[in-house]
């Protein structure tokens, strides 16, 4: 399985093997990601396209061009289901990632960097074109190493990063706080904290466990404080089951319900942090917490 990254930037200007471009079936240039890759690639990127495809390119397949003046090497151009025209077999969308990866696999491409396709112009639902992206790539055989998903505005990036890290999750290192997290509770308070969970996991992959478990404690708080835009300390008189109390946080929401992105707060304060002090205090010992 390919490693893959979530990325906020400008997919023209990756350094990379190959980036896949959003195309349209006329394979002449477009909007959007189509049109920028032609307009910081050049000229050269359309007259392949003219010369390799000149009946264009049909709905959800793939196929390759130089990439004129783009850092890359090549240009992957895939056909993108139109989900506002009513193309919406999600089969299709699926075939975009896995055509873009075999061609890349012919080119000899080993990193691979792609936009989240057809979610822009034509329509599909962002939460899904995410799973289906994330989801196709972790399961294709495929010679390529690194795969970098590129959303160019930061709110596309977060949740393509927190979806990633719930199917992907990373490595942590040992005696840091973000190993309290390897082992995931068996329920969650809503379904925006699995999302928290991992993202704190991440968050902390580096951070040395403190001496001490209030240090602990209030960098844990502190930092589900900053993901939520608010501190838990304000919630502390709710009770764990209270949803009234729940914040959403747009970037956890995968797009399943009511309750989709919404961090129950008062399982945090009641459940969540405790468990992972728990945690602390098995690897510590009496040391973890010292007597008054």
């Amino acid at each position: 399985m390919p490693v893959i990254t979530a990325v906020l930037g400008d997919i023209t200007t990756q350094d990379v093997d190959a980036v896949v471009n959003a195309a349209n079936k006329a394979m002449r240039g477009g909007s959007g990601v189509d049109g920028a890759i032609h307009h910081s690639g050049g000229p050269a990127i359309l007259r392949d396209c003219i010369a390799r495809f000149p009946n264009g390119l049909a709905t959800g397949d793939a196929g390759w061009t130089t990439a004129g003046d783009l850092p890359a090497r090549w240009v992957i151009h895939t056909v993108g289901p139109n989900y506002n025209a009513g193309q919406r077999d999600r089969s299709l969308l699926v075939s975009c990632y896995r055509r873009a990866l075999e061609v890349a696999d012919e080119l000899g491409a080993r990193s691979v960097a792609f936009p989240l396709i057809s979610t822009g112009v034509f329509g599909w639902p962002r939460a899904d074109a995410i799973a289906a992206a994330i989801e196709t790539i972790a399961a294709a055989e495929t010679c390529v190493d690194q795969v970098r998903l590129v959303a160019f505005d930061e709110a596309m990036h977060k949740r393509t990063r927190a979806a990633l890290w719930v199917r992907c999750p990373p490595p942590v290192g040992p005696d840091t706080v973000g190993s309290l997290f390897e082992r995931r509770p068996i329920q969650y308070g809503l379904r925006g904290d699995p999302y928290l969970w991992r993202e704190l996991r991440v968050r902390f992959a580096d951070t040395p466990l403190p001496d001490d478990w209030f240090t602990l404690r209030t960098l844990i708080m502190d930092t589900i404080g900053q993901v939520v835009g608010e501190h838990l300390g304000s919630r502390e008189s709710a009770r764990w089951h209270d949803n009234t109390e729940a914040i959403y946080v747009p970037e956890f929401d995968p797009g399943h319900g009511m309750s989709a992105g919404a961090v129950q707060v008062p399982w945090w304060l009641h459940t969540g942090v405790p468990i992972l002090l728990d945690r602390y205090a098995a690897l510590r010992g009496s040391d973890a917490f010292p007597a008054d």
